[in-house]
């Protein structure tokens, strides 16, 4: 009877600890995935593309783009707009574009963009 309350106490304990250990890895789980998304952003392939802007939302930072191959929605998140940084909200709906784009996660992000023959 000691012998089995002794296990019990035992088991207890350990789940104790492996949770409070379990709890304290995922506190930085936040710095953890942007860390990984920057990873995996560094290594995404950079891509081309030309076009005519369809529409840009500066509020939720998505651009549709009309390629030749199709439509394009890029994330303007990390763009880069005539060559200045945070200033793709001045993208204009109809502009014929050239730039540059990497893909995360199936999610085309922006890199740079300026209008065609400037």
């Amino acid at each position: 009877m000691k012998r089995a309350l002794l296990v019990a106490a035992l088991f207890f304990f350990a789940f104790v600890f492996v949770g409070h250990a379990l709890a304290q890895e995922g506190a930085g789980g936040a710095e953890w995935s942007k860390q990984a998304f920057m990873n995996q952003m560094s290594q995404a392939k950079v891509q081309n593309f030309t076009g005519t802007v369809l529409s840009h939302d500066p509020a939720c930072h998505c651009v549709v783009v009309k390629t030749p191959r199709g439509e394009l929605t890029l994330q303007d998140d990390y763009a880069k707009f005539m060559q200045e940084y945070d200033q793709a909200k001045g993208l204009k709906v109809g502009a014929k574009v050239k730039g540059t784009y990497k893909t995360v996660n199936y999610i085309h992000y922006l890199q740079a963009v300026s209008y065609e023959g400037m």
